[in-house]
């Protein structure tokens, strides 16, 4: 009686876990839920059984998520209005008169079933027909894709059964995931497409996600922190800003501590300014400005809301949608703009230049046939940032090049607005080397740190002037000449883990020279405030 009670728990927890995994992976759900009938743990019908109601039940939740959202857009008149335009779509109504044929197809079209079963919703089309429609939909498809996993598992069965039956599931489960991966990207030419895409973006480093690129940063760091016998060095290495630049700095009080007749003009603007078009207004003409001007957060980072304004209503539209600390700043027209990494050791009396990164702008060159949209979206290069490209462009995407015409598609020197980052070390002469280091040494409590640089006149620069620095950054940033397409993977972690290594090295050296660590739990509030700070405006950035 014992046991059989042992094998009913067994069996519901196994049935339990495979109904909720369903809400995550479907596809592997299916895998698994094969290879669990296959080593008997469920029967096939139970597995089947489980798996499906919880796919079912799934599809049916996105339904009603929908639907509730509807619900909510009702309540304001301008989503009300995105409601009635979306409706009168003609191909919304071809969608609705084949509304059970689109939810039964598209359990058999990969990529299909989230955005047409949110808007089934959403639109308040029929539930009952959605009900029945998906009912068979998922009966057939489980039943299929578990019992051909089951079988599949039995088949390898007769020619490997290795002892441990662990691994040997694993990798029953693990190869037929291989093989029905291959079976998509063969007969779905979107699946094809993107798992081009996905290669073709992971061969450049540049593009490669946050969490990927700084993944073998950390043993390093590890290293690091048991040499120097802690992490919080790195708050001491720019005494003179919050926390060296680690999060929720203020680019203005930064500004600030630059002489002013290299700096490019700006204008911090509160968000309890009580009159601040008079504020503008008053500072274009004083410092005899024109549009277009750059507005950036006084607190962010990465090109974080970074945008290009063209007119006084812009600038009060902007604020009023985000009401927060702001920088208008004088748009110095370049053409080039580079990023100089300085450092100084505190003992040293002079600095020196790190790296120096050329920032190359998007430029399209048209071909007399394909729009602005389509050439960036089979750029070798645009199309991995195709959305941020499409949102700078959004008011000419349809417009077609002549032949060899070139236009600009993006003017802010961000790698995350679609600028092209390579090694600058041809704009490293003697002059400008002395002239930055000397404007940089004199910056109060400034050891480390990127300055963003703007010029027109090349000779004029390479001689020393004519430039100006639009933006400082400092304990995270980075030498951006890393990079560079061209550069290895090695030659770009090489320059990563020499300018952490700095890091510490400098920030260690101001601690032994009695700077104060900045305290933990402050520090701990400070990124926290700044991470809510980043997604709240995010989110609504999206929104807009």
């Amino acid at each position: 009686m014992t046991l059989i009670v042992n094998l009913f728990q067994i069996s519901l927890v196994t049935a339990l876990s495979l109904f909720f995994s369903t809400f995550v992976s479907e596809d592997l759900t299916c895998i698994a839920a094969g290879i669990v009938a296959k080593n008997g743990n469920l029967s096939l019908l139970s597995a089947i059984f489980t798996t499906g109601l919880g796919i079912f039940v799934g599809d049916c939740l996105l339904y009603f998520f929908g639907f509730i959202v509807r619900r909510g857009f009702l309540k304001w008149e301008f989503l009300r209005k995105v409601q009635i335009k979306l409706e009168s779509l003609e191909i919304i109504d071809e969608w609705k008169l084949h509304f059970r044929k689109s939810i039964f197809a598209s359990r058999f079209l990969p990529g299909t079933r989230l955005p047409l079963y949110l808007s089934s919703g959403f639109l308040g089309l029929p539930f009952f027909a959605f009900f029945y429609t998906s009912l068979i939909a998922v009966t057939l498809w489980t039943t299929g894709f578990v019992s051909l996993v089951y079988l599949y598992g039995n088949l390898v069965t007769l020619y490997w059964n290795p002892k441990n039956s662990l691994l040997f599931s694993l990798a029953i489960a693990f190869s037929f995931y291989i093989l029905y991966f291959m079976m998509r990207i063969t007969f779905y030419p979107k699946e094809r497409e993107k798992t081009s895409f996905f290669v073709a973006k992971f061969k450049q480093l540049e593009f490669w996600p946050a969490s990927l690129f700084y993944l073998p940063l950390v043993p390093y760091l590890i290293y690091l922190a048991l040499r120097y016998r802690g992490v919080r060095y790195i708050t001491t290495v720019n005494p003179g800003i919050l926390a060296s630049g680690i999060a929720g700095e203020s680019k203005s009080e930064i500004l600030n501590l630059i002489p002013k007749e290299v700096v490019a003009k700006y204008q911090f603007i509160s968000p309890k300014e009580k009159n601040p078009k008079s504020k503008i207004q008053n500072w274009i003409q004083t410092e005899n400005l024109r549009f277009p001007l750059i507005a950036k957060p006084d607190k962010g980072e990465r090109g974080f809301l970074v945008k290009k304004i063209h007119s006084l209503e812009d600038c009060l539209t902007l604020i009023q949608t985000y009401p927060l600390d702001w920088i208008f700043q004088e748009y110095v027209e370049g053409p080039f703009e580079v990023g100089i990494f300085y450092y100084r050791h505190p003992k040293d009396k002079q600095g020196k230049i790190f790296s120096i990164t050329d920032k190359i702008f998007p430029e399209l060159i048209g071909d007399g046939h394909r729009d602005i949209k389509s050439l960036i979206s089979n750029h070798q290069r645009f199309k991995f940032q195709k959305n941020t490209h499409f949102k700078h462009n959004k008011h000419q995407l349809d417009r077609v090049l002549s032949a060899g015409e070139t236009i600009s598609i993006g003017s802010i020197g961000n790698h995350i607005q679609g600028c092209m980052f390579l090694d600058g070390s041809r704009w490293k002469t003697k002059e400008i080397e002395i002239k930055l280091i000397s404007i940089a040494d004199t910056i109060p409590g400034f050891y480390f740190g990127r300055f963003d640089i703007r010029f027109s006149d090349p000779n004029k620069f390479n001689s020393g002037y004519g430039f100006k620095i639009i933006e400082l950054n400092g304990a995270t940033s980075e030498s951006t000449n890393l990079y560079d397409p061209n550069f290895s993977v090695l030659q770009s972690y090489s320059i990563l883990f020499r300018q952490w290594k700095l890091l510490f090295q400098i920030g260690y050296e101001n601690y032994q020279a009695g700077i104060p660590l900045f305290p933990f739990t402050d520090l701990y509030h400070l990124v926290k405030n700044h991470n809510q700070y980043r997604d709240i405006y995010s989110d609504r950035e999206t929104i807009t």
